[in-house]
């Protein structure tokens, strides 16, 4: 396969060079600046929630599970990844996308964007089957060899959607063949009989990792939710926290689109490495759409699904003034204690947060919207800095949410919600120190100086061993989100002090994705427990980890 890091190596990656070099499947049908997307109505649609993915009969799987693994428990799925016709808005034509097909569904049944939702258990192990049915002779942008990165997850190497086949190591997916991905769902440490219930997630997703292409494919619509829970976070408003829960646990897929005037997707992120940014607002695969509520506390769980724009989303009135909510989650699963009256969810490509809106303090009829008032006009990153970004005076709005009538609430947010222990300072003195610096070097993304090899490893990192690395930005202005494949990372310091917000505080939150602002620099601490193998780190923005900010590191 001929991949784009070639391309560049022989300077043919800008206009007609580089698609003419591309397979046809591969060429990208946008222009260079394409134009507005057609206008359409705000509004209109109810806000669709992605179906809930259902078990299949048990099947002899090729991937391993750890012995420790309670086979009594385990559960079967079939995913197809096909192109299909979804609808974005009412008043467009059908789209042509990507997506995962559960296999119970027949083909043609009508669906949205958003591939259905995996709902786990701590402890009740899965195995996934993916059948790649996408069609081998595509044209227009998009790679149908794939891989499906399990983000969040601490799974084994091989199951982790690693974004091409090494010498020994084969995981890319080819139209007509199958893969079939293991995940334990144990507490990382568990090898070690030092299993940490406080490092279980909340809101994951998977997606498409493949090497070079991650962008288009993720952008064609290969990605979906997965949700975990446990005794805790119980998914019942009658037991553990009692958080919302049942239809008023909501997850929000928000993304951005572009649409040529026959409602097809845009995309000019192949020749344009800067970062794809798009004008049409979705949420759940549809465009604008709107969310009657009842009066009570709801959860939202919001995934920024966008290539490389960042969101600072807010509850606004229909005047735009910003209303509180409670958030409770990061990528890291649940925060120690719940963090009240905040108006602004500053999301990175990838990151999640979860927050409990009370709709009770709104009368019957009252209009919110959610909208993302992050003030960027290009691919290079938002205006401002990480501590304060810049905001715009009204923003994008994503949706409408009506709120109704009054309706029982036993569900509750309460002053605890997963504690756990900073890092002491004798196991911060005692780790491996590594330092990975992300910058441009003609006109592509590297990291310490390199593009993407991954047959080499940048590190060796021993199993359960602690280390610290420092993720420096020399970005010239440009935003890097860092996503660390395998385990949370424990936020130290940020441009070489203690963090102390909520959002990144050690003993607070866990992150899996790191905000680098313009220079910043960051520290985070992490084991690599259980697992060894390769794995990877890259920036989330998905055109800068395409042109090739990414790297291998292995576990030993």
């Amino acid at each position: 396969m001929l991949r784009r890091r070639d391309l560049l190596r022989y300077g043919l990656a800008s206009g007609a060079s580089f698609l003419g070099a591309r397979r046809a499947h591969a060429r990208s049908s946008a222009p260079d600046d394409p134009p507005p997307s057609p206008r359409t109505a705000p509004f209109i649609q109810k806000l669709p929630f992605p179906p809930e993915l259902t078990p299949v009969e048990p099947f002899r799987a090729d991937c391993p599970l750890p012995a420790q693994s309670d086979l009594s428990r385990l559960r079967f799925y079939r995913l197809i990844q096909e192109e299909h016709l979804v609808s974005l808005h009412p008043e467009l034509p059908l789209t042509r996308a990507w997506g995962y097909r559960d296999a119970n569904v027949a083909r043609g049944t009508p669906r949205n964007i958003a591939g259905p939702t995996f709902i786990a258990h701590s402890g009740e192990p899965i195995i996934v089957r993916h059948e790649n049915q996408l069609p081998e002779d595509h044209v227009g942008f998009g790679e149908p060899t794939t891989t499906v990165h399990f983000h969040g997850g601490h799974v084994p190497s091989i199951s982790d959607g690693f974004p091409q086949d090494i010498p020994g190591f084969k995981v890319a997916i080819e139209p007509g063949h199958t893969f079939d991905y293991c995940y334990p769902l144990l507490d990382p440490g568990f090898s070690t009989n030092e299993a940490d219930a406080t490092d279980r997630p909340a809101t994951m997703w998977y997606h498409d990792h493949i090497l070079d292409f991650t962008g288009p494919n993720v952008y064609m619509g290969l990605a979906g939710f997965f949700l975990y829970f446990d005794e805790l976070d119980s998914g019942s408003e009658r037991s553990g926290l009692r958080l919302p829960s049942g239809e008023f646990d909501v997850s929000l897929l928000l993304r951005d689109k572009r649409l040529d005037r026959k409602g097809q997707l845009l995309y000019d992120g192949l020749t344009d490495h800067s970062g794809f940014l798009g004008d049409k607002w979705l949420v759940n695969g549809a465009i604008q759409p709107f969310f009657e509520v009842k009066r009570r506390k709801y959860r939202f769980r919001m995934l920024n699904g966008c290539n490389a724009r960042f969101l600072g989303m807010q509850l606004v009135t229909e005047r735009g003034q910003p209303q509180p909510f409670t958030l409770i989650a990061t990528e890291g699963g649940l925060m120690a204690t719940p963090v009240p009256e905040r108006e602004l969810a500053f999301l990175s490509p990838a990151q999640r947060e979860d927050i409990v809106i009370d709709f009770s303090r709104y009368r019957e009829g009252t209009v919110l919207y959610l909208e993302d008032r992050v003030d960027q006009p290009d691919g290079r990153g938002p205006k401002g800095d990480f501590d304060r970004p810049e905001l715009l005076g009204s923003g994008r709005r994503f949706l409408k949410i009506i709120v109704g009538s009054a309706a029982e609430d036993p569900s509750q947010v309460p002053d605890v919600l997963r504690p756990f222990e900073a890092i002491s300072v004798a196991e911060i003195a005692r780790a491996t120190r590594r330092e990975f610096v992300f910058e441009r070097r003609h006109g592509v993304w590297v990291i310490n100086g390199e593009s993407v090899d991954l047959e080499r490893s940048v590190a060796n990192s021993r199993l359960n061993q602690p280390e610290v690395w420092r993720l420096v930005n020399k970005g010239g202005g440009w935003w890097h989100p860092i996503h660390i494949h395998l385990e949370f990372m424990h936020v130290l310091k940020r441009n070489g002090r203690r963090a102390v917000d909520d959002l990144e505080r050690d003993g607070q939150s866990k992150r899996d994705v790191i905000t680098l602002g313009p220079n910043d620099d960051v520290e985070v601490f992490f084991k690599f427990r259980d697992f060894p193998g390769p794995w990877v780190f890259h920036c989330h923005t998905l055109e800068h980890e395409d042109a090739f900010m990414m790297a291998r590191f292995s576990v030993v």
